[in-house]
């Protein structure tokens, strides 16, 4: 499986334009751990905990470098 990170900019979703792109997986791991470090909490609604619950665990796989 391929981990990447890449860096878009634009006024909205649809006009963003690709600025950087990279496979690196330093790179890719360095940032899956800084968006760990984030806390969200989403105690009174159990649809957006449960997604915070996958978004973690798919950053922990990355960081670990799991395949």
């Amino acid at each position: 499986m391929t981990t990447f990170l890449a860096l878009y900019r634009g006024d909205s979703v649809s006009a963003a334009k690709l600025l950087a792109l990279s496979a690196d997986a330093e790179l890719v791991r360095e940032f899956a751990a800084r968006l760990l470090e984030e806390s969200r909490a989403h105690e009174g609604d159990p649809v957006l905990g449960e997604l915070e619950y996958g978004r973690r665990r798919a950053l922990e796989l990355v960081k670990g470098g799991a395949e």
